[in-house]
């Protein structure tokens, strides 16, 4: 055991957990950052030794808990230090997780409910006729829609209150698609959270394991590595292509064929991929000779450090925009 570390703003006594609560009135004393609390008042009212602390909380005082701001740097040196930080409602992560978001995990998960409930209400027979009619299929170009939104907001460089727009469209349609499985009994929202969880944890061993990575590149490559056994177990397939979703734009295919093959000796560099393009565009045009060339166009944007989907988008914007301009 050691030391019990509630993140509890004074302003979110109301979402205190039952759980933490019980937890804290049965420690032999809790300590509080800031004695102004309420919830100070409220455990001393219950019988529970209570007070500031004059100096900083050993980590592992066993029965000892503190209550602090979810701002405070305390909570996550602590956590570093072996102490238990309480994440609110989060249940199965560690405690230097639950430090790291304590600024506004309750808030999320306050926000997150509250736009769950409104989507179970609109789906429901008190709720609006259009959403109680839609299906999977007939979501499918509005999460395309929103998704490319999104990227037309970063893009065009208004990532605020434009941005935060895009990101909420697609949150509806993730929670959408989750309550139309609910309704089917296939799963839920807090399923859909879950898995998530569970695959982010899974595939960073560096961070929640015994794994190491010093750099993004290695990072990435532990990440493909674990991302194609699963695919492949998942699927049946093997190979270095296992799991490539066969709905995605040929551009991107393309990039992320090459990116996979990359990892069983396929590269190439600016050089060679250049003599590529100028060997596919040297005779007569064909679908087989242009289909080589963009092949290999999207090798040398790769060589170079370039997203070639972004290239292409970019080039189209302005190409767009001279035309806007002179009309």
């Amino acid at each position: 055991m050691a030391l019990f570390v509630v993140a509890l703003a004074s302003d979110e006594e109301g979402l205190l957990t039952v759980a933490e609560l019980d937890r804290l009135t049965a420690c032999q004393r809790v300590l509080f950052e800031d004695p102004s609390h309420p919830l100070f008042g409220r455990l001393s009212a219950m019988g529970v030794a209570t007070g500031p602390f004059d100096d900083e909380p050993d980590a592992l005082r066993t029965g000892w808990a503190l209550v602090a701001s979810p701002s405070s740097a305390r909570v996550l040196e602590l956590a570093r230090a072996g102490a238990e930080v309480s994440g609110g409602v989060a249940r199965r992560l560690d405690s230097l997780t639950n430090a790291s978001g304590a600024h506004n995990a309750r808030a999320v998960a306050t926000a997150l409910t509250e736009a769950a409930l409104v989507m179970s209400r609109l789906r429901s027979d008190d709720g609006c006729p259009w959403d109680r009619e839609q299906t999977h299929e007939s979501l499918q170009v509005h999460l395309l829609e929103e998704a490319h939104e999104v990227i037309e907001a970063i893009e065009s460089g208004d990532t605020g209150a434009a941005l935060e727009e895009e990101l909420g469209d697609v949150l509806l349609q993730v929670l959408f698609h989750a309550r139309l499985a609910e309704q089917d009994g296939r799963f839920d929202i807090e399923d859909v959270a879950g898995v998530l969880v569970a695959k982010l944890i899974r595939r960073h061993p560096h961070v929640f394991g015994d794994g190491a990575a010093s750099t993004a590149g290695e990072v990435v490559t532990k990440w493909e590595q674990i991302k194609r056994h699963e695919k492949g177990d998942a699927a049946g397939e093997r190979g270095p292509f296992a799991g490539l979703p066969s709905t995605l734009p040929a551009l991107l295919t393309a990039s992320k064929v090459q990116k996979r093959a990359a990892g069983v000796g396929f590269e190439v560099d600016e050089e060679e991929a250049r003599r590529a393009v100028a060997s596919s565009v040297a005779g007569p045009a064909s679908p087989e000779s242009l289909g080589r060339a963009l092949f290999w166009i999207v090798a040398l944007c790769r060589s170079a450090g370039i997203d070639p989907e972004g290239a292409l988008r970019r080039e189209l914007g302005r190409f767009r925009s001279s035309f806007d301009s002179s009309a």
